[in-house]
Formats: C-alpha cells, structure tokens, sequence
C-alpha cells in the first residue's frame, strides 16, 4: 500500500515499523502476535479505512497472497455461529471475533437481534 501511494506519508515510518514486527513474529512463528495483528488489521479495513481503499487492499492480496476473502469471512461467520450455539465466549480470540462482529452490524436494523446476543456474550464473558 505505501508502493502504491495510498498511506498518508505521515503514518509511513508507523506502517513500515508495524510491518517489521509482523515480519519478525512470523518468521520466528510467533502465532500470537500474528492473530493480534491480523484482528488490527480486520478491524482497521471494516471501521477506518475508505471503501476504495479497502477494495484495493484486498485486489493486493489476492494478487501477492492469494487469500480469498469470501473464504476468510465465510469462516470468521462460521466461528461467531459457533460461539452463539454454545452460548459461551471461551477465549480471548474469541472476544475479538465477537466484538469485531458487533462493531460491524451495530448499525444494521436487520442484525438487531444478532448484535443483542453477541453483546450478551461479552457482557458474560466480562464479567468472568
């Protein structure tokens, strides 16, 4: 993204550091850091980052990664049914998912019901 011209070259020395540390979480196969910084990311592309962007972001890792997106979030959705069928928030990875699925649907009237369980879930889970 910073090749193509689209971060702000103020964030540049941010990006580039932030990359350094996700390349050197990976390479030392350091998975927690890794799923942090893949929910940083997820959460940056569906609450901050502009529709085109994000569009051209993904078009950047089809391209590099072949990561198929529709796959990623028919999983993601997977796993948050899932955690309603037990009825429970088990680990703090599951927190995230829930909680980045909230903030993605809050404001969708036709989700209502989903995002009044999911936030009874992490009311539990928070109070654990």
């Amino acid at each position: 993204m910073i090749d193509r011209g689209v971060i702000p070259k103020e964030l540049i020395g941010a990006y580039q550091e932030a990359n350094k540390l996700i390349e050197t979480a990976y390479q030392e196969g350091k998975m927690k850091p890794l799923k942090a910084a893949s929910n940083d990311i997820d959460d940056q592309v569906i609450r901050h980052m502009p529709l085109s962007m994000a569009m051209e972001l993904k078009k950047l890792f089809k391209e590099r990664l072949d990561i198929d997106f529709e796959a990623v979030d028919k999983a993601r959705l997977k796993a948050i049914q899932k955690i309603l069928k037990k009825g429970k928030i088990s680990t703090g990875e599951e927190y995230e998912l829930v909680l980045n699925r909230v903030d993605e649907i809050f404001a969708d009237g036709d989700k209502a019901d989903e995002a009044k369980q999911l936030n009874e879930l992490l009311t539990a889970f928070d109070k654990k």
